[in-house]
């Protein structure tokens, strides 16, 4: 009869879950609660273990929520358009040789049979004592004192005869610095000081307006 009983039960309790399954989700995991704090997803549930009348039991929680996952695909959507924004820049970098063949202007004394070109002659007056920096060979540049006078125009060495200073224009004279030699600026005579050498002097001609010297 006891057994009848039992038979009767179980067929009347699967019946009800049937009908109503959220009475399963509310029966619990079938695992042994074991430790306090535990949790699992069960059913879609989340539970964890609680202590009741000092036994461990299972809580049933929240419900696990399985649109997530859908939604954060989305977004991984959205960083292909920013791989289009690369190349652009790469393209403006191209233009860059351009610049580099205007500023490249290299002045470069002109070969004539008179020798190195200094400067046109309207820059030398009659007169006038001037210290120019000559480019006498590729790229090597070389000071001479020029000075003009009875319309021809005269070209002598800056350095001292006494001990290698450079002279300085003073006026209408050159003079060493280091040890106070004088010169004319016309012939490179030694006028007065320790110095005893004139300057050496240089071939100059003038043409078509402009001065040069043969070093």
């Amino acid at each position: 009869m006891v057994r009848r009983r039992e038979v009767v039960g179980g067929l009347g309790l699967s019946a009800l879950l049937l009908l109503f399954p959220s009475l399963a989700v509310a029966a619990g995991p079938t695992l042994k609660a074991s430790k306090l704090g535990q949790k699992i997803v069960y059913r879609g549930y989340v539970y964890t273990v609680v202590k009741s009348k000092g036994k461990l039991v299972w809580k049933q929680g929240a419900k696990v929520a399985t649109a997530t996952a859908s939604a954060s695909a989305k977004p991984s959507a959205s960083a292909t358009p920013t791989a289009s924004a690369t190349p652009s820049p790469s393209a403006s970098a191209t233009p860059s040789p351009t610049p580099t063949q205007t500023s490249t202007p290299i002045q470069t004394p002109p070969a004539t049979p008179d020798g190195a070109f200094v400067a046109n002659s309207s820059e030398l007056k009659e007169g006038q004592v001037k210290i120019i920096e000559v480019n006498t060979t590729k790229n090597q540049y070389t000071s001479f004192s020029f000075s003009r006078l009875g319309g021809k125009v005269y070209a002598v060495s800056i350095i001292c005869t006494h001990a290698g200073c450079k002279v300085v224009v003073e006026k209408t004279e050159l003079v060493c610095n280091c040890h106070l030699s004088i010169f004319s600026p016309f012939d490179g005579a030694a006028q007065s000081g320790p110095a005893r050498l004139p300057l050496t002097r240089y071939v100059v001609t003038e043409q078509d307006g402009k001065i040069y010297i043969k070093p």
